[in-house]
């Protein structure tokens, strides 16, 4: 019988050994995440920015256990990290806009550390708990900017129903560009995440007439921006025709050129795409849903061919800009169209 209970304890041992053996490897395996965005000194979200999480030794980060790469809005995650203190380094790769377009940083990267310093010393510990995740850890590129909001309120006709406001906001400085969703029924709104600089605002909605088109401008300094208003009307257009200078042959026909509008007060997503406007065998054409200031391009001339000067009512135009204000019709616009040669 002694023999017995010594097999049974033994027994009872090995198995609560192992019941906590296998409690240990699943709780070893519940691994935690560190979650956020990398925004440019301007707030703009940094793609392709290299993240590096370090464990933290002594206040400062030690040796890199986790990396990631940011995605097009700036957002990363690194995963599969344990409980503990942590630092987060970023190396920015390059800035990219709506427009598709990347270009290198002029200046050798810096690895910036949270929430915003590239002093190692100066790196924010984050704690991490076992198996959850840790969200929110936003990285501000240095130098890093004071981020501020812009805040107002847009209003429309009476009578009109109106649903979830379209807003792109940028600007001609290259402050941070972006979209933000106006769904208040009173047309209230706040862009968060601004810096410095000069703002253009564009609010658009569709509705059964057609769309509304609201632009305004604000410049942020020192504080954030109150009491903006947008007011949304019919847009304007711009109306003329394309004009040959020079030698062409006779059976060329002018239909197979588009003109193409190209806002520059502020870079538009391709939310809202430029919308081209056809030419009719007289040159003439007609550009719908303006609001802003243009510059007119064309689509399809002759080889060597470039548009030479835009005019209206004859006298040229700065820049070749057209202005168009809500409701308005931009007339007598001619776009001269000529070889390379003056």
């Amino acid at each position: 019988m002694a023999c017995r209970a010594l097999v049974a304890g033994l027994t009872a041992i090995s198995v609560a050994g192992l019941s906590g053996q296998q409690t240990r490897t699943a709780t070893s395996a519940r691994t935690a995440s560190i979650a956020g965005r990398i925004i440019h000194a301007d707030g703009a979200a940094a793609e392709g920015a290299r993240v590096a999480v370090y464990a933290v030794r002594d206040g400062a980060p030690a040796a890199i256990v986790g990396t990631a790469t940011s995605s097009y809005d700036g957002r990363y995650e690194v995963t599969g990290l344990p409980a503990g203190r942590f630092a987060v380094g970023v190396t920015p790769q390059r800035i990219r806009g709506f427009g598709g377009d990347s270009r290198r940083l002029t200046s050798p990267a810096v690895e910036t550390f949270y929430p915003g310093t590239t002093d190692r010393v100066k790196a924010q510990p984050i704690a991490v708990f076992e198996g959850l995740p840790t969200e929110g850890i936003d990285v501000w590129l240095e130098p890093a900017a004071q981020r501020y909001s812009i805040s107002g309120r847009i209003s429309w006709p009476e009578g009109i129903d109106v649903e979830r406001i379209t807003m792109e906001y940028g600007g001609p400085d290259e402050v941070h560009h972006g979209l933000w969703y106006v769904d208040d029924p009173g047309g209230l709104f706040t862009i968060e995440g601004a810096s410095r600089g000069t703002y253009v605002l564009l609010a658009r909605v569709d509705t059964p007439t057609g769309p509304l088109i609201g632009l305004a401008t604000t410049d942020v300094f020192n504080d954030s921006v109150q009491d903006v208003r947008i007011a949304l009307r019919a847009p304007g257009a711009i109306e003329g025709r394309v004009v040959v200078e020079g030698r062409i042959d006779e059976a060329y026909d002018l239909s197979t050129l588009r003109v193409i509008p190209v806002q520059k007060l502020l870079t538009l997503s391709p939310l809202y795409p430029t919308e081209e406007a056809t030419v009719d065998h007289n040159g003439r054409f007609h550009v719908s849903n303006a609001v802003g200031a243009y510059t007119l391009g064309v689509h399809g001339l002759p080889a060597g061919w470039r548009v030479r000067r835009v005019t209206r009512a004859g006298a040229a135009l700065a820049d070749n800009q057209v202005n168009v204000s809500s409701g308005e019709r931009a007339t007598g616009i001619e776009i001269v169209i000529g070889d390379g040669v003056r």
